[in-house]
Parts: C-alpha cells; structure tokens; sequence
C-alpha cells in the first residue's frame, strides 16, 4: 500500500507498508528460513492468534508514535504476484492490470521490519517504509532490542532494508528510492 500527496504523481509516495504472504506445498508444515538456517514447525492456531494480537499492537505503537501524515494524502496499492503460479488472464476483483512503474520517496526512507504472522499455509511479512523525517519524535525505546517501557517485542529499523533472507524472491519494495521491474511478476494496482 503506498501513500502519497499529489494525486497527480502517484508513483512519489511518502509512505509504503509492504505485506508478504508465503506459501508452501506442505500444507500446514511450515517452512521458514533465517540467515541460511532452516527451520520447520508445526503452527497452532494459538500461536497464529498470538502472533496476530502482536502484530496488531505493535502498528498501533508505530502509529502512535510517528509523526501524522499530511491531510490531503491519497492510497494507491499494487498487487505482486508470480507468472509461475497464477494464471496469465487473472485479474483479482477490485484491481486492474498495472505497471511497474516504480516509486520514488518525497524524502529518505526508512525501512521497519514491523513483524510476521506464521500459518499453518502461509506467513504474513509486515514492513513499513516511511521518510525518515517521520520518525524523529518516534521514542527510540520502542525500536531497540532490550528491556523497554513497552511490552512488544522490537521493531527492526533500518536505513537500508538489511533483513532478507530470500533474495530470489524479489520482497524488496523500493530499492535505491525506486522499485525493480520484475519480469517474471504481474502486477494489479487499486486507487
């Protein structure tokens, strides 16, 4: 989902949240990988509600403490998916076919790993990339490892995007302030 202020340049945003759902062909095994380490468990629904309340809570402690975006922002969301694994004429309801135009941030970015949600089929990656300049009043104890005030876990901040494990799978969203063509990605795009 990209936010941005000038309805006539949609690809210059001031804020992306990035999602990423995956899939894998062992039904509820789930295969997960971590600095070449793999790992496989078997995910309860108990761990995916409990994961689920964290991630929630954890947007809300982001959101309550980054600046407020302005007033007239618009929201654009572009859809990735695969050329391997969905079928050439699917269009999903809503969207319409799109370009990978790319995008370009009004200021400099700001990575955040903000969390994940494991499912038995698949995993919800959460990451939220802003301007940097909306996270100078953020209180710097809710992004460092650590005891804190706040009791979530840590959010992964960055000024490069430094936590991904699966290059080949191209999760990047912006790279160098603009996004990578993906050759082998459709693309749908909502506004």
């Amino acid at each position: 989902i990209q936010v941005y202020t000038h309805p006539e340049d949609p690809q210059t945003i001031t804020e992306c949240y990035h999602f990423k759902f995956k899939y894998t062909h062992n039904g509820p095994l789930l295969d997960f990988s971590s600095k070449n380490k793999r790992h496989d468990s078997t995910i309860t629904c108990a761990d995916t509600k409990k994961a689920s309340i964290l991630l929630i809570r954890k947007i809300y402690v982001l959101m309550q403490n980054l600046s407020p975006l302005p007033n007239d922002v618009c929201l654009t969301m572009k859809l990735f998916y695969y050329d391997e694994v969905t079928p050439s004429d699917y269009q999903p309801p809503g969207f319409k076919e799109g370009e990978c135009e790319g995008m370009i941030f009004e200021g400099e970015p700001m990575y955040l790993n903000v969390g994940e949600v494991p499912t038995p089929f698949h995993m919800l990656k959460v990451k939220v990339t802003t301007e940097k300049q909306r996270m100078e009043n953020v209180d710097k104890s809710i992004l460092k490892h650590g005891e804190t005030n706040v009791p979530l876990p840590v959010l992964g901040v960055g000024r490069d995007d430094p936590e991904e494990e699966n290059q080949d799978m191209n999760e990047d969203p912006v790279l160098d302030n603009k996004v990578e063509d993906r050759n082998d990605t459709n693309i749908s795009e909502t506004q």
